[in-house]
């Protein structure tokens, strides 16, 4: 049987190895952390259930196949989900314009639509493009609050052919497996031990070498020094892409009559409140504990050392609903160089691709659009072309 190598245990690495074992490679994996899953993971409290970073999965026709073959069932999302709302004016809107500010957003979005100009242009932000095309205002309370919640950057760093490229067919919203995203990951990592996959926590690969085909399913720094004997231009564009990190803070409140319903609220910059958004977890899926659930998206670039975790929740908290309603129980997550800025660089990377020997593939969030379902299609094209140039 032929022998594949897989370098990380993260959800890319995961269903890469799972691909390649479907594929009849002999699969190792090698990991630097001592579990896999990457940044997904699911604590099981005593006040509920808490995600560390990613809630669901867009339920795509992979992300089906995925939830199959691991036999899965999918928690579908609770119809409170639906209500979505942007902060302005002191109080969470599901529409944020003003009547005027409409009807210039459907004025801007036809005679765009007239004169072919909703392709966002060569280096145009995503801030620029959809002030281009749906106005100011558009830009300020959709756009602006939109990607900061999304990529936890502010919009006038995005590239807009980056974010508004092509993305996978979302056929019924959102998912989550029922003991959470964890049990998608555990499940994943116990069936490919059961079909003999190695694995190796708490170690680092310091050195690729060929034949053997190999994905490297790292984040772009520690993937930079393993491909650069091989692709130095492709290494060196590689520690070019930017990353940032953002702080999650689930926190459990006692359940009250009028508390908003729905899945969230994204904040604009300047409305007074710090946090980039808020979700609300116990409206979004059932079976998420007996409290009022809620986590709190911070930036890592705002937060530095500013107040704790459970004073800057109270505070935001307040000018949201205009309580401050006691915390039972908090939960502060922070990941450091979570998610790679999706700009020019990101684009500029896969010029480079080609630089690989036909036995070294990269499978990563940093390779174009964001999302674990996104992650899991990408894990199987990026095999498929693998195993084609390995025969």
């Amino acid at each position: 049987m032929r022998r594949a190598r897989v370098i990380g245990a993260g959800i890319s690495g995961l269903a890469a190895a799972w691909c390649l074992r479907e594929a009849g490679f002999a699969v190792e994996v090698v990991e630097a952390a001592s579990r896999p899953g990457g940044l997904i993971e699911t604590l099981h409290t005593p006040h509920g259930l808490v995600e560390r970073a990613a809630n669901a999965f867009v339920w795509t026709d992979v992300t089906a196949r995925w939830f199959a073959q691991l036999d899965l069932t999918p928690l579908p999302p609770l119809e409170s989900a639906a209500r979505r709302f942007i902060f302005r004016d002191g109080r969470p809107r599901r529409w944020p314009l003003t009547r005027l500010e409409t009807a210039g957003l459907l004025a801007r979005l036809s005679w765009a639509g007239l004169t072919r100009q909703l392709r966002p242009r060569e280096d145009e932000t995503v801030a620029r493009f959809v002030r281009r095309v749906a106005g100011p205002a558009a830009a300020r309370w959709f756009a602006g609050p939109a990607m900061q919640g999304v990529y936890a950057v502010a919009a006038d760093r995005l590239s807009a052919r980056v974010v508004f490229g092509r993305r996978p067919r979302s056929t019924s919203g959102s998912v989550a497996p029922a003991g959470g995203m964890g049990e998608f990951i555990e499940r994943l990592y116990e069936r490919l031990v059961e079909r003999d996959v190695a694995f190796q926590f708490d170690a680092e690969a310091d050195y690729l070498a060929g034949p053997t085909p190999t994905v490297v399913a790292t984040g772009p720094g520690a993937a930079a020094p393993l491909v650069r004997p091989h692709a130095p231009s492709l290494a060196d564009a590689l520690e070019r892409i930017e990353t940032t990190g953002l702080e999650t803070v689930t926190a459990f409140f006692e359940p009250r009559p009028d508390d908003l319903q729905g899945f969230g609220v994204l904040f604009p910059r300047g409305v007074g409140i710090d946090a980039l958004g808020v979700l609300f977890n116990t409206s979004i899926f059932d079976n998420r504990g007996p409290f009022r659930s809620e986590t709190w998206i911070y930036s890592l670039d705002d937060v530095g050392a500013s107040a704790p975790a459970d004073a800057r929740v109270a505070a935001d908290r307040e000018v949201l609903t205009g309580r401050r309603d006691r915390i039972v129980a908090i939960y502060p997550t922070r990941r450091p160089g979570a998610l790679p800025v999706y700009d020019r660089r990101v684009l500029d990377l896969s010029a480079h691709l080609d630089d690989l020997p036909p036995w070294l593939a990269l499978s990563g969030n940093y390779l174009g659009q964001i999302g674990i379902s996104t992650l899991l299609a990408r894990a199987e094209t990026t095999v498929a072309a693998l195993v084609a140039r390995s025969a």
